[in-house]
């Protein structure tokens, strides 16, 4: 589906990756299992204006792909697909890349997206997409592929859900000869806006219909002073050793205050200690190493619309110690938020934080417990509240 929505469009792809990461049940109840109407692939083609250094502003035409279902649930888990955008450089610009010997390309990229809903208009910047790898052609245009994973959401009323791709996109591009060795050019900062046109390029990308009774959104608790250091338990499943209590020490930085229409970014970390019991089973399989990723919800409240985002992070690779816990540290792509009006914006830690393990064994084969997800549900009688923004 796809639908117009007014309200302030100020930036790109970031409301759909936010739409799409993680959620969870209010009230203090499990969490809800997706409930998600039939997926359907949406696809965008729009063209950008790009800084570069050297050549200047620059067309760049890209498409934009991304599912997304066409219904949801109050209070149920509404996942969309990874988000995709492929785009062409112009020969000037790759012209301009092997002029500086440069052999290969890859790096990472900001994008924004639009969201509308229960009449609140937000933009959302979401960071951690990356630019694959790709060889400078010896002539001609060159293309590159930006993809990502994108937040899922969970909304408490029924209506719809609109989103559309943003005004804006950055990318920091590494440049390197074919020894591996840096350029000149270094890593590219490269800022991009949707090319203004007559009529307006169309960024709409897809209305979600959400049915269902109102859900009571978790209580967001006192927010503490900044920075954030703050200690939450969680209980979490791991396999053979079941139901653990898991400490998670959340860090960083929540702005207090911002203008509308301007960015601000929130920085997060969780640090989560594995007690022994489950370590010994990785031990017990032989494991040298554990990786893999992670979700963390956020409830975010906006002048009384609240919203749940679950926002998806890597867990690095981390030693298995020979005895005792084990620490390790998810890094959430937390998005920036940009608000249409004045109002306040409270985050808390949601009720889910949700991982996907590999452990690999000193030669770096699996082991027999393979790949893994653990659940885990905030324990009750915590305050989970991180800061509040107050836009004006």
């Amino acid at each position: 589906m796809k639908s117009r929505f007014s309200g302030r469009r100020s930036a790109a792809l970031a409301a759909v990756a936010v739409m799409a990461a993680g959620a969870f049940v209010a009230g203090g109840q499990a969490a809800a299992a997706p409930d998600s109407g039939a997926l359907g692939e949406v696809t965008k083609n729009l063209t950008y204006r790009c800084t570069f250094p050297l050549v200047g502003a620059q067309d760049v035409n890209a498409t934009v792909t991304i599912t997304i279902p066409d219904t949801g649930t109050t209070g149920a888990r509404i996942v969309n697909g990874d988000l995709k955008i492929t785009a062409t450089l112009s020969a000037n610009i790759v012209n301009a890349l092997r002029a500086f010997q440069t052999a290969t390309t890859e790096g990472t990229a900001v994008a924004d997206v639009d969201a509308a809903y229960d009449s609140k208009n937000l933009t959302l910047g979401i960071p951690g997409l990356k630019i694959a790898k790709q060889t400078v052609p010896p002539s001609g245009t060159m293309p590159v592929d930006i993809s990502g994973p994108t937040p899922s959401l969970i909304v408490y009323k029924a209506g719809s859900v609109s989103l559309a791709a943003g005004a804006v996109f950055t990318a920091k591009v590494d440049t390197r000869k074919a020894d591996g060795t840096p350029t000149a050019l270094g890593v590219l900062n490269v800022p991009c806006s949707v090319k203004a046109t007559t009529p307006p390029q169309d960024r709409s990308l897809a209305a979600i219909a959400v049915s269902g009774n109102d859900v009571t959104p978790p209580a967001g608790g006192t927010p503490p002073s900044q920075p954030i250091d703050k200690t939450l338990t969680y209980n979490c499943v791991f396999p053979e050793s079941g139901a653990v209590d898991v400490t998670g020490r959340i860090t960083g930085t929540i702005p207090a205050t911002g203008t509308v229409g301007n960015r601000v970014q929130p920085n997060l970390s969780i640090t989560a200690t594995l007690p022994t019991s489950v370590v010994d089973v990785l031990r017990a399989n032989a494991a040298a190493t554990v990786s893999g990723s992670g979700v963390a919800d956020a409830d975010n409240t906006y002048n009384g619309t609240s919203i749940t985002v679950g926002i998806p992070g890597p867990v690095p690779s981390v030693n298995v110690p020979a005895s005792g816990e084990l620490v390790a540290t998810l890094s959430p792509a937390v998005p920036s938020v940009t608000v249409g009006a004045p109002g306040t914006v409270a985050i808390s830690a949601g009720q889910q934080l949700n991982g996907t393990f590999t452990p690999l064994k000193a030669d770096g084969t699996p082991t027999a417990l393979g790949t893994f997800t653990v659940p885990c549900t905030l324990n009750a009688g915590q305050n989970p509240a991180l800061g509040a923004i107050t836009f004006s």
